[in-house]
């Protein structure tokens, strides 16, 4: 007989799924300690039409999977396993959406990848992962919102290829048909249009907006466009960007795009807008007002950024446009947001692998690393130290230090030595001429020595036999050269005669007259190399005048009776008698070196004509008993010829 309630004494009744009595007046409950312990894992999920991942009719009984005595406890089976797994990436998948404000489609996604897996069988791991993010994309897709691939795969830490891949095997295996609804998909037909009117002679753009257009790297503006795209991707899908159509919404970016890259606003905006819209087949008011919305979004981004110039408006009125401040600042909001974003973390699901599956993700993450780009090594022999070495001490730098032979060879052929020279040895050279023409004789030498000093390769290893020879020059050349020039027949057997006189190396007086000879000879008759020098002057007649006095002097002179000292040639042949006194009479002749220079000079032995003048000693007894005073005065110059002591002299 069931119990009475306390509270008002009426009768209960047993309810079972409460598990307690519950009284049918007022409602409460005997026990109220009674509970009931549930699990949302095995349940309907949220109160919604979400098909549960509980099935009530899997086997849980003990069963052994491999002989012998090894069983299996209830859970530990691969069903249970993959049920479990599958429980966790639709937790995960869930995460992902909502990272992108998409919570409503995170059921379409997980149906994907229940399809999937059980069309395709891939295996748990870092698989399942990108195929979640694929499925994720698919219903983005299906929603008429950008599948934003790159930024699943920067939450995910994989390449975009992989989702990329993982996202065609998808659509291709369901066989579904997508729409692209991506605005990013027309930057590119947008680029080559443009590109292609300002090629254009006749372009209905205005002069002064093709010529700032023309200042504009088109590159830069799309990758500028490409990357607005994904940013607005990211935004609540209630936004009138993403419910809009895309090819007004890529024409706004990409005039805002442009205007980033000038810095500043371009004018006319109507023209540019009505020329972008013709190629995507929109009017140019509808470009315009996507323009403005995109524009307005960007200026509340601006906010954002702290060293940004903000937009402030006082009655309607602001110093700076928003126009200016919007194509001053996208770059910078985009690359603050794009931080933002990779600074954000995705849990990663804990899934239960099996040893084949932990090994595939194991293999699968060391393919992924020994794909990437090795670290570079160290070059030992850098070729930039090796020419500049080289233009320091070409002689002293080794040809052959940095050449390796090829294997089986024992000398390089003409083709591997321009192929294989380093850049020190031909940084000076022609490349074509290394490549057309064979090695010379040097550097032939200088490969085999490794060297091109002087105890490497000697003079006479140089030239080859009979070299040289050829080099000499012909009767015909020797006979041109002399009508040109105007050399005589005397001059080469004079020359003939110095080279005679070169060489024997007989007695020193000998060669003291040929150099007096050879003096002589440039002088009075010049030489092949100095020409002789013609002049006016008769020297015999000038000498006759200066050694000349009027009826007082009767002075016969006589070829060589002339004085030498009067034509200023004493110098020259007081030092040739001067040198075949010390060359020739060594034994007999000590000169002492502390000796002034001046008298080292060999008064002329033989006797030269002099003036007859009045003798100095009688004119000094004339003048013995006069008495002159001398204040002030300077001794004049002596008219007397040089005696053995130049300091010797009397003055009247």
């Amino acid at each position: 007989m069931p119990a009475s309630c306390s509270q008002c004494g009426a009768s209960t009744a047993w309810d079972s799924d409460i598990g307690s009595a519950v009284c049918t007046s007022c409602g409460s409950l005997t026990d109220p300690s009674q509970s009931v312990l549930v699990s949302a894992q095995y349940g309907n999920q949220n109160d919604t039409s979400e098909p549960s991942l509980w099935d009530p009719s899997a086997s849980i009984t003990l069963k052994s999977l491999r002989a012998g005595n090894n069983w299996d406890l209830a859970g530990q089976g691969k069903e249970s396993r993959d049920r479990k797994n599958a429980y966790a990436m639709a937790e995960f998948i869930k995460s992902l959406a909502v990272s992108f404000g998409a919570t409503g489609l995170s059921p379409r996604a997980i149906a994907l990848f229940n399809q999937t897996r059980s069309s395709t069988h891939f295996r748990w791991g870092k698989k399942s992962r990108t195929v979640a993010a694929a499925c994720l994309a698919i219903a983005l897709r299906e929603s008429n919102r950008p599948d934003c691939l790159r930024d699943l795969a920067s939450l995910l830490k994989v390449a975009p290829t992989l989702i990329s891949r993982e996202f065609t095997s998808i659509t291709s295996a369901l066989k579904l048909s997508l729409s692209p609804v991506d605005p990013a998909v027309h930057i590119s037909t947008l680029q080559a249009h443009l590109a292609f009117t300002l090629k254009e002679r006749a372009s209905d753009l205005p002069v002064t907006l093709i010529t700032a257009l023309r200042n504009l790297c088109l590159r830069s503006v799309t990758n500028t466009a490409i990357s607005l795209s994904q940013i607005l991707a990211r935004l609540s899908p209630d936004h009138d960007v993403l419910r809009l159509p895309a090819p007004p919404t890529a024409c706004g970016m990409f005039i805002l795009a442009l205007e980033s890259e000038n810095r500043t606003a371009l004018n006319p905006l109507a023209d540019l807008a009505e020329c972008l819209g013709s190629r995507c087949h929109v009017a140019k008011s509808v470009v315009m007002s996507r323009y403005k919305t995109i524009q307005d979004e960007i200026a509340l981004w601006v906010e954002s950024v702290p060293w940004l110039d903000k937009y402030e408006s006082k009655n309607g009125r602001a110093k700076v446009s928003k126009r200016l401040i919007v194509a001053r600042g996208l770059k910078d909001v985009i690359h603050f947001q794009e931080e933002i974003w990779q600074q954000k973390t995705m849990p990663t699901p804990d899934l239960e692998l099996s040893d084949v599956e932990s090994t595939a993700d194991d293999d699968e993450q060391s393919l992924h690393l020994s794909s990437s780009r090795p670290r570079k090594r160290p070059k030992l022999n850098h070729a930039l130290s090796q020419a500049t070495r080289f233009l320091l001490d070409p002689l002293g730098t080794s040809v052959s230090s940095t050449i390796s032979l090829p294997p089986n060879e024992t000398r390089l052929s003409s083709e591997h030595f321009s192929s294989r020279l380093p850049l020190a040895a031909y940084i000076l050279a022609n490349p074509a001429s290394l490549i057309r023409r064979p090695p010379t004789r040097l550097q032939l030498l200088a490969l085999d020595r490794g060297g091109v000093n002087e105890d490497q390769i000697p003079d006479e290893e140089l030239f080859a036999d009979g070299e040289f020879e050829k080099m000499l020059r012909n009767e015909e050349e020797v006979q041109t050269l002399r009508e040109t020039f105007g050399w005589k027949e005397d001059d080469d057997s004079l020359q003939g005669d110095e080279g005679a006189a070169l060489s024997n190396q007989g007695t020193s007086k000998t060669r003291v007259k040929r150099v007096a000879s050879s003096t002589e000879d440039e002088i009075l008759q010049g030489s092949a190399f100095s020409p002789r020098k013609k002049s006016r002057l008769n020297m015999e007649a000038l000498a006759r005048f200066l050694a000349g006095d009027g009826d007082e002097d009767n002075v016969n002179f006589e070829g060589d009776d002339i004085d030498s000292s009067l034509m200023g040639l004493e110098e020259v042949v007081n030092q040739s008698d001067g040198e075949e006194t010390r060359f020739g009479h060594n034994d007999q002749i000590d000169i002492d070196e502390d000796e002034d220079l001046d008298s080292r000079v060999v008064v002329e032995s033989s006797p030269s004509p002099q003036r007859k003048r009045p003798s100095t000693a009688s004119r000094g007894q004339e003048d013995a008993d006069l008495e002159v005073v001398v204040e002030n005065w300077r001794p004049p110059t002596p008219e007397h010829p040089v005696s053995d002591s130049r300091y010797e002299e009397e003055y009247d």
